[in-house]
């Protein structure tokens, strides 16, 4: 008798698979820490929000102020939809990213062809919080276009989940470039550095315009609305507009345009992941370092290695590499925001960049990773491992703020008067003392609120169903930083509202004593909690490792 004929796996049912994969890993991270679910509570209230607020606006529009506001709505609708998806794809790649464990080459050993892999990611995608809350969000802006016939709102709800497929296509598409063109851990630094540049300078543009007093009119913006219309990220936003002028063959048009870019981003993904299959990446090729470097420069002490070896891996993270940007660019961007308002707004960037230098050092000991664990075996001490921690970001921190003072000095010229010289130290001296009273903050909450951190071969991904603490537990860490400076913030306050305003000087003492105790006792309170806790530190590292795989 003959064996039966095995019959060859199906894979029709893949995509849905890892559908259900997705929210079943989602499910598993709720149970791993109470944090986790405290982000999800508030990112279901940022969703529900959303949708509420998008479903007011809407029936606003649509009840009584549509007549007025048609003339605008396509040259803003389709502006405005195109600088979302984009915004949204720049989100994505900082963020999100594509996460580890729902990553293409995590289903490489599994042999599914590369087409239904990518069918199944992009669905995984399609079916997470943001895409649900985007695609209830649109379907109800249908309201806004309700005075305006049926083909409207029925376009509008045509168009709400091609939209949605839009923008998710363009993210994954631009995810998938991006792994392949940082082949370099040099590439990949820069190309990081530059997205969230980029992000950050998109985010303020409209308040550098309005303070600037930037005015553009709208019949200025009907020709460049109109190209923008026609093109593959503002076509879907014309459905409705289209139906309502009875130009249908410009709605079928519209439509084979967005469903066209959304083949062509699928083509390139699928691509990517073939391109990744069949080449081995350079990132993994390294170059034999000269000399000691950092450690000659070190005390040689258990806490003067540590300092040595976390300087060293500070040169060539690129996770990190916003500690040295960010403060700068907020100098940068002050400076522009700065019409008439004077020179200490300028300063004010000084003050901010301080607390930002230490943010990722409140999850420290997660970008250590096994580098911590090797310190545990080792058996050092954890007022060691504190102590070499907070000895290269204090010199970081000391040499950074002097450079931006510098840097201030010469875009607000306050060199050049004595009233300026006194208000000018006087931010120094608060900016020094916030950036190492956030340093202090730092040093307690790394060894107690870690979170899963994107590996340094790979900073655009992220572990799945950790978006949302990762978004929230910084937080955290900003409040418990902005505590930290407030014997100074009274002192301020109490001089300036007692009309002693000549009295300020007093700040510069008051700020640097604020900074060097908070800094003294997040190092012993930060070391007590470390050492009661180092055995839990090393087995959530070595379960964010494994994430990481």
């Amino acid at each position: 008798m003959s064996a039966p004929a095995t019959q060859p796996a199906t894979t029709s049912a893949t995509p849905w698979t890892l559908v259900r994969l997705r929210w079943a890993l989602t499910n598993a991270a709720l149970k791993t820490s109470p944090w986790q679910i405290v982000a999800y509570v508030l990112a279901y209230l940022l969703a529900a929000g959303t949708v509420v607020g998008t479903g007011v606006l809407a029936f606003a529009v649509g009840h009584g102020m549509a007549h007025d506001v048609w003339p605008y709505l396509p040259v803003i609708m389709p502006l405005a939809g195109t600088a979302g998806i984009l915004f949204v794809a720049l989100l994505q790649a900082m963020f999100i990213g594509e996460n580890s464990t729902m990553s293409m080459d995590k289903f490489a050993p599994y042999g599914i062809p590369d087409r239904t892999l990518q069918l199944g990611l992009l669905l995984a995608g399609l079916t997470g919080i943001p895409a649900i809350t985007a695609l209830v969000s649109f379907m109800l802006w249908a309201m806004a276009y309700r005075g305006f016939g049926a083909a409207a709102v029925a376009s509008q709800l045509v168009a709400a989940p091609l939209i949605v497929l839009t923008a998710m296509c363009v993210s994954k598409a631009l995810l998938a470039v991006a792994d392949i063109i940082t082949d370099s851990q040099a590439g990949k630094n820069i190309f990081y550095v530059v997205v969230i540049m980029l992000f950050v300078a998109l985010a303020q543009m409209p308040n550098i315009l309005m303070i600037n007093e930037v005015s553009v009119e709208a019949a200025s913006l009907i020709p460049v609305a109109r190209v923008f219309g026609w093109l593959p990220l503002g076509a879907p936003f014309m459905l409705p507009f289209d139906a309502a002028n009875g130009q249908w063959l410009f709605w079928v048009l519209h439509v084979l345009c967005a469903l066209a870019l959304c083949a062509v981003c699928f083509l390139v993904s699928q691509w990517c992941l073939h391109w990744q299959r069949t080449h081995s990446s350079d990132a993994v090729r390294s170059k034999a370092a000269k000399g000691l470097g950092l450690f000659s420069r070190m005390p040689d002490s258990p806490s003067g290695a540590i300092s040595a070896r976390l300087g060293s891996l500070l040169r060539r993270d690129a996770r990190q590499s916003m500690m040295y940007i960010m403060p700068l660019f907020f100098v940068v961007i002050f400076a522009l925001e700065n019409k008439d308002i004077g020179p200490w707004f300028v300063w004010m960037g000084v003050l901010l960049g301080g607390m930002f230098m230490s943010l990722t050092e409140s999850n420290g000991l997660a970008y250590d990773g096994q580098g911590f664990v090797m310190e545990v075996i080792a058996g050092t001490r954890a007022i060691d491992d504190r102590t070499g921690r907070v000895r290269i970001y204090l010199i970081i921190d000391t040499v950074y703020i002097a450079l931006l003072s510098v840097i201030t000095f010469i875009i607000t010229g306050d060199w050049s008067s004595p009233s300026g010289l006194a208000g000018a130290f006087t931010f120094i001296a608060a900016s020094w003392g916030w950036a190492v009273a956030s340093l202090g903050v730092a040093e307690m909450f790394n060894c107690s609120v870690l979170y899963p951190v994107p590996s340094m071969a790979k900073p655009f991904t992220n572990p799945q169903g950790r978006g949302a603490a990762q978004a929230f537990l910084p937080f955290l860490y900003m409040l418990a930083s902005l505590a930290s400076i407030l014997p100074t913030a009274i002192v301020a306050i109490v001089i300036f509202a007692t009309g002693n305003g000549a009295a300020y000087p007093w700040i510069i003492p008051v700020a640097l004593a604020n900074g060097v105790v908070f800094l003294c006792l997040g190092t012993w309170l930060g070391a007590k909690l470390l050492r009661t806790r180092m055995l839990k530190v090393v087995q959530t590292l070595n379960s964010f490792a494994a994430l990481q795989q």
